[in-house]
């Protein structure tokens, strides 16, 4: 995938439309400027399309300006999900810090 299929929704946000990837049931919103825009890494816009994927998400799938690659959902990475249809996943909050 590439950042050409980002757009920009205003001066912080990014948005990664649905059509972004296959299976996608909500967007992302990636909170970054154009200064840092420029930083973004290619395999965490990724993650956050996949987070977008999980069963039951709500709204969106959410990057904060430091997004940088984790394990399954990026470094800087929020998501919600709905309590009767979603998951629980430890890998949105990490592994190593706790």
């Amino acid at each position: 995938m590439s950042i050409q299929k980002l757009k920009r929704i205003d001066d912080t946000r990014l948005d990664v439309p649905v059509s972004y990837k296959d299976g996608m049931h909500v967007p992302g919103i990636i909170f970054v400027d154009t200064t840092l825009e420029k930083d973004l890494e290619t395999s965490a816009i990724e993650q956050v399309a996949n987070v977008a994927t999980l069963p039951g998400i709500v709204k969106a799938s959410l990057a904060m300006p430091d997004i940088h690659n984790g394990y399954g959902f990026p470094i800087g990475g929020v998501a919600a999900f709905d309590l009767q249809d979603g998951i629980i996943s430890p890998g949105g909050v990490g592994y190593d810090i706790n």
